[in-house]
């Protein structure tokens, strides 16, 4: 029964996340071909390729989950052994894609901040900056995890057949909650809330098109919360098991798969709040989708044709 309950979990984890991965990569697909041949605004651009950089690290962390899931499936069908030093490097990658997606939609934040608190400060504007900041974002997250790969917090889950740092080790499980996602997700929440404030009290003493383009992007901050709640959904479940570890010093056997399952549905409603709610790229995959119109000739229009002589011999 518990065997069949764990391997319930781990395919249906695993499912969601071959839907993720197939959904960011064709939205990815998608971004790139459009920013390869079609023109666009600068301010456009830079908030299509922040897209593109949190599309990117969902299906490299959903591969990665996809490799746990099929571990785990396999060791409970087979009782296969995965421990090695490429099982480890797994699990620290793991927690630095999971990191740098927070960091990517504090990416977004912060260029949202640049755009409407600071649009006169001009190299804050430039679209190179925009380009460069996720590679140092990823050399520094790599640098602030290594500490859990160099004290051995990332070990083998003999019962999971995974590599990951274990719920029990808090010191590993601290130094991930608050240097891996507790950072970005707080600059992120600050940068919103100070948008918000600013957009409010300039609304008094701007023009009507300033105005407009206010309260466009407070919808669009408003939206912006619900991914920041699946942001904060994405870790609820760890919480959760430290505070009844705390409590009752027990681990419950099948928490780390519905762990990973809270995450897997998390992940999706990334990829499809981000092309609902963000408009530039929800207007690339409706001209990418929406089939072409074919619009017939009326009759005033094709009374303007000229018309044939009849008396040209074929």
């Amino acid at each position: 029964m518990v065997n069949n309950i764990g391997f319930t979990l781990n395919s249906i984890t695993l499912c969601i996340n071959i839907f993720t991965c197939g959904i960011s990569l064709i939205i990815l697909t998608g971004i790139l071909y459009y920013l390869r041949h079609n023109r666009m605004k600068k301010d456009d651009r830079i908030t299509i390729i922040l897209c593109a950089n949190i599309y990117t690290l969902i299906f490299l962390y959903t591969i990665i989950l996809m490799s746990f899931n099929i571990q785990a499936i396999l060791g409970q069908l087979y009782a296969q052994d995965f421990n090695s030093p490429w099982c480890l490097l797994m699990g620290y990658f793991a927690a630095i894609f999971l990191s740098m997606v927070y960091w990517s939609f504090a990416n977004q934040a912060f260029f949202r901040l640049c755009r409407i608190v600071y649009s006169n400060i001009k190299w804050l504007q430039y679209f190179w900056l925009y380009i460069v900041i996720p590679p140092v974002e990823f050399i520094l997250v790599c640098l602030f995890l290594c500490p859990i790969l160099l004290w051995h917090d990332i070990v083998y889950l003999s019962s999971d057949y995974y590599c990951n740092v274990a719920n029990k080790n808090i010191r590993g499980i601290v130094w991930l909650l608050s240097l891996g996602y507790g950072t970005p997700l707080l600059l992120l929440l600050f940068i919103y809330m100070y948008i918000t404030i600013y957009i409010y009290r300039q609304m008094n003493t701007q023009t009507l098109i300033v105005k407009q383009r206010q309260q466009r992007d407070l919808v669009v901050i408003r939206r912006i919360l619900i991914t920041v709640a699946l942001l904060i959904a994405l870790q609820i479940p760890r919480i959760v098991l430290l505070i009844m570890l705390f409590i009752t010093k027990q681990e419950y056997t099948f928490f780390a798969r519905i762990e990973w399952l809270f995450i897997s549905f998390s992940m999706i409603g990334l990829c499809l709040s981000m092309a609902i709610f963000t408009p530039q790229l929800r207007s690339i995959i409706l001209k990418k989708f929406r089939p072409s119109r074919l619009v017939p000739i009326t009759g005033t229009l094709a009374g303007t044709l000229p018309s044939r002589p009849n008396n040209i011999i074929e």
